[in-house]
């Protein structure tokens, strides 16, 4: 009969070699889980200053909209790099830049076509463009 020390020793646990490979997978499996986690976290920011960016584009489309005809009609706003067609708002912390411009009778006569550009960067430089027509 064997010795009850002899019996246990046969059976004993991982080997170096298992725990290695075994350390090597959960390794990989965590990077994978980090490398997720960075680029869910870029796309929920980029979508959340999106979002800002359509909110501050609109709020300057309205603000057009709303002015009477004679103020309307005196703002020369030609092309987005014109003096007095923009200007630096702050939404969620970041700071955008904000551009605007009138062209008239566009897209049919009688009506003004209104573009508000916003511009900013997160990881990278982005840019929306939001249109609305006015009457004359």
């Amino acid at each position: 009969m064997k010795s009850l020390s002899a019996a246990k020793s046969g059976c004993a646990g991982f080997t170096l070699v298992e725990i290695l490979v075994a350390m090597t997978i959960f390794s990989f499996a965590v990077l994978a889980l980090g490398a997720g986690t960075i680029g869910l976290i870029r796309n929920n920011q980029t979508s959340y200053l999106g979002t800002s960016a359509i909110t501050l584009a609109q709020t300057k489309v309205e603000e057009l909209r709303a002015m009477n005809t004679t103020t309307f009609a005196a703002l020369a706003c030609p092309s987005y790099t014109s003096t007095g067609c923009s200007d630096s708002p702050t939404a969620s912390g970041k700071t955008f830049s904000r551009s605007w411009q009138i062209t008239a009778n566009s897209p049919v006569s009688g009506v003004n076509q209104i573009d508000v550009k916003v511009d900013w960067t997160d990881y990278t430089t982005r840019s929306m463009v939001v249109s609305a027509s006015v009457a004359q």
